[in-house]
């Protein structure tokens, strides 16, 4: 696991430079080392009560419900021997065919400390005095994003039912070829976790300090964009996924990371919505436009 530490460079640089700037800007209630000139200019940005909460829970649940229905109904089995003999390396698509003589077992254990560190990410709000009041609030929207991110991911496995690249591979121990989920490689869940979560606190931070200086805004979303790219390449590398397995998960993460903060903001229909006269070829109407 050694070589793999180097991984984790841009996310422990990314994070002790967030971190120093979140313990600086909780001297005062109205400084900010984050933001420029050193102060603050936005209150709680969301909306969040139990009304406003119903749609969210109903989508959480919703996803969670596809999840376990499709887990518990799937008559997905293991691989056998014969089958395994029976598949083709050729039968995978060029882009993703060279996936299949992966296998590396330390690479499979870093992506899954990643995991693990990722999903208590949220923790960064208590180091700052403007996320921690509302560090209750927060943790719904994490939850809500977690809730949508795994329901969704085990659905969609399930339904796929994608044979892993190991079990294309003669290398690998037949123990790991046909254990139960050897047919559940799209999505990476791994991939989209990670890209989720890294995503959401990033959308939060830069929502919370709408003027945060350059430096920060790109430490942030580098944090944001690098730590699921280094899993999904570690889960390829270790021969539990195919590229395009990572790449969907990771798409799929990121909106979801990014949509529910997003859908939670106050919206002020003064600033966003605008109506004008319009005169087109003779005729007159209203132009309407609203800017999300």
């Amino acid at each position: 696991m050694k070589r793999y530490i180097l991984y984790f460079l841009p996310y422990l640089l990314a994070f002790n430079l967030v971190t120093n700037g979140l313990a600086q800007s909780s001297k005062k209630d109205d400084s900010c080392a984050l933001c420029k000139d050193g102060e603050h200019l936005n209150e709680n940005p969301y909306k969040i009560n139990f009304h406003s909460e119903i749609p969210y829970i109903i989508a959480g649940g919703a996803s969670l419900t596809y999840g376990i229905l499709m887990q518990s109904t799937s008559t997905t089995k293991p691989f056998t021997v014969d089958e395994l003999n029976q598949l083709d390396r050729q039968d995978v698509n060029s882009f993703d065919r060279p996936a299949t003589y992966n296998w590396d077992p330390e690479a499979q254990k870093t992506s899954d400390l990643l995991r693990t560190a990722v999903v208590i990410l949220p923790i960064i709000f208590l180091t700052n005095h403007h996320t921690r009041t509302d560090f209750g609030a927060l943790l719904v929207m994490g939850l809500e994003v977690g809730a949508i991110t795994y329901g969704i991911t085990t659905g969609v496995k399930y339904t796929f039912n994608r044979s892993r690249p190991l079990a294309y591979n003669d290398n690998v121990p037949l123990s790991e070829r046909t254990n139960s989920n050897a047919r559940l490689s799209y999505f990476s869940g791994h991939a989209s976790f990670t890209a989720a979560f890294s995503f959401y606190v990033a959308k939060v931070m830069n929502d919370y300090h709408p003027n945060m200086k350059s430096g920060y805004k790109i430490a942030i979303w580098s944090f944001a964009v690098t730590i699921p790219i280094v899993t999904g390449y570690l889960r390829v590398e270790g021969g539990r996924h195919f590229p395009t397995d990572t790449i969907s998960g990771v798409a799929f993460g990121a909106v979801v990371g990014w949509l529910i903060p997003e859908l939670h903001k106050k919206r002020d229909l003064s600033e966003k919505l605008s109506i004008s006269p319009s005169f087109n070829s003779g005729s007159k109407g209203l132009y309407i436009s609203y800017k999300f």
